[in-house]
């Protein structure tokens, strides 16, 4: 299978303002997801000047191996070579990352791996950062043996799951109907999913402690695709706290679901984004921004891996 970044016919969505802007965004969906998930949030930047561009990644969305899992990676390699063919369209424009999820975990890979990256800053939303395997060993292995053996099976998982990634009941049922989203990935897929946030959670480590781009973390408080503790972990060695709000800084929505930025009030996050990107320091005075570590420690846990 060829996996060269040059040979592959990325299905691509953009959203750009009708005015000249200076301002891009690439987005990276999340886990059996596409790019059309930016929709919302992507309208709503356009309106300030600010054009967003997305793709699916490889083994997801419209693309013909849909379905198919690939590595890390791979994803990494894509990644690169759309920011450099942003770079060459748009030479003299400000480019930030946006991570939704899975997408969130890639970037912290990204911007850990790649030196010099040329943008601006990079924004996780409801980040998969998440050692599965440390957390849950037995899980883990009982995962990568069956997937080895029986890789392309696809469990149904409905009715035995059952989580609330969104308080938006139109959008899901939308989401759910929609052919381009995998309801069922396969075995090799949801252990490749594992190994991927399990490698990103080493990552995070190093890029949080220091941090070379200026990053957003905006946190959801009722999250029950991705566990807080991973996080709160992370946000407790003395290194990386000492970076909040120097280049890192940390939005909490308590009110807010795993896919927060399609949540009812989603656009009232999305204008967060906007106003981060366009003057940083001040939105540190915002009250989702204030006392964010004492705030999630005293949040209820909503994930199962969680309690």
């Amino acid at each position: 299978m060829d996996v060269s970044s040059n040979n592959y016919s990325f299905k691509q969505r953009s959203w750009v303002d009708s005015e000249a802007s200076n301002i891009i965004i690439l987005a990276v969906h999340g886990y059996n997801d596409y790019s059309k998930s930016f929709e919302n949030p992507a309208n709503l930047f356009s309106k300030f000047g600010i054009d967003t561009f997305s793709f699916d990644l490889r083994g997801f969305g419209s693309n013909d191996d849909a379905g198919h899992w690939f590595p890390l990676e791979v994803h990494l390699k894509d990644i690169d070579f759309v920011i450099k063919e942003l770079i060459k369209k748009h030479p003299k424009k400000k480019i930030f990352l946006l991570g939704e999820s899975m997408g969130g975990a890639i970037l912290l890979s990204l911007v850990n791996q790649t030196e010099k990256l040329p943008i601006e800053g990079i924004i996780l939303v409801a980040p998969a950062i998440w050692n599965f395997s440390d957390s849950n060993k037995f899980k883990s292995l009982f995962l990568k043996f069956f997937s080895f053996l029986f890789p392309e099976f696809r469990p149904n998982a409905k009715g035995i799951v059952k989580v609330r990634p969104s308080d938006n009941i139109p959008m899901l049922k939308e989401f759910s109907n929609d052919p381009s989203v995998i309801s069922k990935p396969t075995l090799k897929s949801l252990n490749g999913i594992v190994e991927l946030m399990d490698k990103s959670y080493l990552y995070s480590y190093e890029f949080f402690t220091n941090p070379i781009y200026d990053t957003l973390i905006i946190i959801p408080g009722i999250d029950e695709i991705v566990p807080r503790k991973p996080l709160l972990k992370l946000l407790h060695e003395e290194k990386i706290r000492n970076k909040i709000s120097e280049k890192i800084f940390i939005s909490l929505h308590e009110k807010n679901f795993h896919m927060i930025l399609r949540d009812i009030d989603g656009d009232r996050v999305s204008r967060e984004i906007k106003e981060w990107i366009i003057k940083k320091n001040e939105v540190k005075n915002l009250s989702s921004f204030k006392n964010v570590i004492q705030r999630l420690e005293n949040l209820k846990f909503f994930h199962i891996l969680d309690q």
